[in-house]
């Protein structure tokens, strides 16, 4: 089931953190196209939900049962 939350700074601030966590993490591995390719999907993620405005409804998925 989807359901929406709007954007707010402790959620774009868990968001960026979570993705610089990720990031680090690819920096330690062997440069390869996929890490590579990788790292640039995550960089884009960040320009994203930095230019999003405050209140920006978004999506998530509930994955308990």
């Amino acid at each position: 089931m989807i359901y929406y939350k709007p954007l707010t700074p402790k959620l774009r601030r868990k968001v960026l953190d979570a993705t610089n966590s990720q990031i680090s993490e690819l920096n330690t591995c062997q440069q390869t196209a996929f890490v590579s390719a990788e790292k640039e999907r995550l960089s884009v993620i960040k320009i994203i939900f930095n230019t999003l405005p405050d209140g920006y409804p978004i999506p998530f998925e509930r994955t308990d049962k």
